[in-house]
């Protein structure tokens, strides 16, 4: 079965949009650090990682490949993935592969992050295969019940590619009832993407049921929503289309409202991506648009009175040292400043890991800090993803290409 390439990559487009608001300041941080924990050879142990990590309460990193692994595929069906730091500092890191995809039922080309339960178990999706129209899966990785044994991979569905949805490529979140929730790229009625649930079996042994709650229709609601969910403690969903909204689905109704709408382009920004929840706003990027070159911005939503949101632009990226094109997900610290990466421009910037400070005085503005600029070579090239904590307030993250073979790297900056 033909492998799939990156539908981060695959989709990318371009547009002339319009230069309208100031920008605010940038710097290169002087007092970060970049170290590459592990470059993939694009063989057995993996390629080409697009989606963030996670870790457990250890220390271990855990993430996927969309390509390398199992050769069932073109460039190979993609891995699982867990890192473990060295026993003592200044030592290697090492990479085992809990779970080599085959291309056939059991799923090919992962893109996504994963997601723990609380008994240890990881989530993910993949883009492709599964069943007979190869749409993709939802699956469930169990750890070994002995110490150095083999993790167990559970489909737990496979997409038709029809009304159920088609290649999900984001990751996936669970409400407090254990239903896991996610996006397809592609399908529902319209071939447009689906927001669906997954809700687990009332017996142990039986099986996951899909539900989809938005199918999008081409039109106002937006259409290929790339990224994933997130839930609020009513166990509302918010999410983006690529083609420019910003959405919310509430239960028990499901009915879609959105938000916003980015589809002017502009200094607003276009093509947003997964957005997170701070103190009732909204924060995210946009991977296009802005005041500068078009290579996207950060934003903020806030809900406003008459049930409007209103949108403050952060910061516009210059596709300079502060790089472009930013489509991972933010975080924040306790501090209130933002941290994520910019994927790059395509021409002379290969990417960059960024901070984000909040002015001093309300109405001021936010100040953008390169921590990293990588050098498209064995330190990485084009950060798909976001970044994430881990011991010690350093930040860990991958690059979809780079590192030693070319294959793409986990890295981390000490900020």
């Amino acid at each position: 079965m033909q492998n799939t390439k990156s539908l981060l990559i695959a989709t990318l487009s371009s547009a002339i949009l319009i230069a309208a608001v100031p920008f605010t300041g940038s710097a290169v941080g002087s007092g970060s650090s970049e170290k590459v924990l592990y470059s993939f050879s694009g063989g057995s142990d993996g390629a080409n990682p697009a989606g963030a990590l996670v870790a457990d309460k250890a220390g271990n990193l855990y993430g996927t490949t969309s390509q390398g692994g199992s050769s069932n595929c073109t460039a190979g069906c993609g891995i699982v993935f867990e890192l473990t730091p060295p026993a003592t500092r200044g030592g290697v890191w090492s990479e085992t592969v809990l779970c080599r995809f085959t291309g056939g039922s059991d799923g090919a080309a992962p893109e996504s992050n994963l997601t723990f339960d609380a008994a240890g178990n990881l989530y993910g999706t993949t883009a492709s295969g599964g069943g007979a129209s190869h749409a993709g899966t939802v699956f469930e990785l169990a750890p070994p019940s002995t110490q150095g044994g083999a993790w167990t991979e559970t489909v737990l569905y496979s997409f038709a590619g029809g009304s159920d949805g088609k290649s999900p490529v984001a990751g996936l979140v669970f409400d407090a009832a254990g239903n896991l929730y996610g996006t397809t790229f592609f399908g529902g009625t319209t071939n447009a993407g689906t927001v669906f649930q997954l809700m687990p079996p009332a017996t142990e042994g039986g099986a996951w049921t899909e539900k989809v709650l938005h199918t999008f229709g081409r039109g106002n609601d937006g259409l290929d929503p790339q990224a994933g969910l997130i839930v609020d403690n009513r166990g509302a969903l918010y999410g983006t289309t690529i083609t420019g909204t910003v959405f919310k689905l509430a239960p028990p109704a499901w009915s879609e409202k959105v938000l916003f709408d980015f589809t002017g382009g502009g200094s607003n920004g276009s093509w947003p991506c997964a957005p997170i929840s701070r103190q009732g706003s909204l924060y995210g990027l946009t991977r296009l648009g802005g005041s500068q070159s078009n290579t996207g911005t950060a934003f903020q939503l806030s809900p406003a009175s008459g049930g409007a949101w209103t949108e403050t632009i952060l910061y516009s990226f210059t596709g300079g040292d502060d790089g472009g094109e930013p489509c991972g997900t933010l975080i924040f610290d306790q501090a209130g400043n933002l941290y994520g990466t910019a994927s790059g421009n395509g021409q002379n910037i290969p990417g960059t890991v960024f901070k984000l400070t909040p002015p001093s005085a309300p109405g001021g503005a936010w100040t953008e800090t390169t921590l990293h600029k990588f050098g498209g070579s064995n330190d990485g090239l084009s950060p798909l993803a976001g970044v994430i904590f881990g011991k010690g307030g350093a930040l860990y993250g991958t690059t979809s290409g780079g590192g030693s073979s070319g294959g793409g790297t986990v890295f981390t900056v000490v900020p």
